[in-house]
């Protein structure tokens, strides 16, 4: 029978047996052999798909007669529209006007982690509402509803396919049969994270470490009665004090570009992690060409306390000496028009509008003008553990 391949994607009608699903991204081309049966189901708000039956996969004239358009369709008048959706970069930039502000006006933490985020706790803290994870969760936002939370939804999605191996639920939904996994949150902040996976998966056990006093005791006093564990110290240390239970999926959202190497991190995240299971990283990576000698990636790594700026590239080679593969490389950015969405394609000023003068004020400017000047680049990576994974399927 014909079934809508969306059906078979959020569970409501049983794969066959046999079926083998992947994620298509824009620009790949899928060839079905002779009598092979498939079903889509669209994962975005619009797409466009050509498709046929029969002859070569290499062969793509359709012989489609051109749209006609109330528009104007000149190639200029396409490139401006592109960069106001976000899709699109010119060569020209936006001009940057003079700072009238001096490194000196803005209080710095010396590199002390700890205190840097003690600090934006309690400027902050009035501003949260422990029962609204919207409110603590401090993300950039994603999507035309300008959602924070999608970030955990991304995650989960990719414990789905590469741990589980089952198409993901969505995102409100909660799964009521759930695979039992041990996940970690490395680098938890305020517990956002953990608060979400808890409500959506709970058969999973939760672990999570901030390296923030003030993050940790929101944690424990302030957030509704909750079942996760979190402590107080450093995410290169997933196995606390001497433990020998190995995780299945660690990730880190936003954290993992503090770390003050990043590849003795990724080594102790391999450690801890089961055979066949994943590390997932959101963050901003180093676009190729880059030099971290730029002016403002020195800013932003200074005043972002970003340890951690790499590229993708480098993390692939270390994967490999740890015994993992990259297995996905998502730029999130382009997909969830970070610049659009979060920025109005614009360079900021290196002065906060409001007053705020702790260092991570300056350094989300520097990282907005390196976003906006395609330097950086918001992703997702996924590294996958060698081995299979044994895990209860039910």
């Amino acid at each position: 029978p014909k079934v809508n391949g969306c059906e078979y994607l959020y569970g409501s009608v049983p794969l066959p047996s046999g079926t083998t699903a992947c994620v298509q991204e824009a620009g790949e081309v899928m060839y079905f052999p002779s009598k092979w049966l498939h079903s889509t189901c669209a994962l975005e708000p619009w797409s466009v798909g050509i498709g046929g039956q029969g002859g070569s996969p290499n062969v793509y004239d359709q012989g489609f007669e051109q749209l006609l358009s109330k528009h104007d369709a000149s190639e200029a008048a396409q490139k401006d529209k592109m960069e106001e959706c976000g899709v699109f970069k010119s060569e020209k930039q936006t001009p940057v006007k003079e700072d009238n502000i001096t490194e000196k006006d803005w209080k710095w933490f010396d590199g002390n982690l700890n205190e840097y985020y003690n600090k934006l706790e309690r400027d902050e803290h009035e501003k949260r509402d422990p029962n609204v994870i919207t409110s603590y969760a401090v993300h950039r936002w994603m999507g035309p509803e300008k959602k924070t939370l999608t970030h955990y939804q991304l995650v989960r999605e990719a414990i789905y396919e590469h741990v589980i191996r089952r198409f993901p639920p969505s995102a409100e939904t909660v799964a009521g049969d759930g695979v039992a996994l041990r996940v970690f949150d490395a680098g938890c902040g305020l517990g956002a994270g953990l608060m979400w996976f808890e409500q959506h998966e709970p058969s999973w056990e939760l672990v999570g470490h901030t390296i923030s006093e003030d993050q940790y005791n929101w944690i424990v006093n302030d957030l509704p009665e909750h079942r996760f564990t979190a402590y107080l110290r450093t995410y290169d240390e997933p196995l606390g004090d001497g433990g020998i239970v190995a995780f299945n999926a660690i990730y880190s959202i936003e954290a993992a570009i503090h770390s003050p190497n990043l590849k003795i991190s990724l080594t102790a995240w391999s450690k801890a992690l089961s055979p066949g299971g994943v590390i997932v990283i959101v963050d901003d990576f180093l676009s190729v060409g880059t030099s971290r000698d730029d002016p403002d990636v020195d800013l932003f790594t200074r005043a972002w306390l970003a340890n951690a700026v790499h590229t993708t590239t480098e993390i692939s080679h270390w994967a490999d000496e740890l015994d993992m593969t990259l297995v996905r490389d998502r730029d999130l950015g382009s997909e969830f028009q970070i610049v659009k969405r979060n920025y109005r394609n614009k360079v900021p000023e290196l002065k906060d509008e409001k007053g705020r003068v702790h260092q991570a004020w300056l350094g989300s400017k520097a990282r907005q003008r390196l976003t906006v000047h395609g330097k950086i680049s918001y992703r997702l990576i996924v590294l996958r553990k060698n081995g299979e994974a044994n895990i209860d399927l039910q």
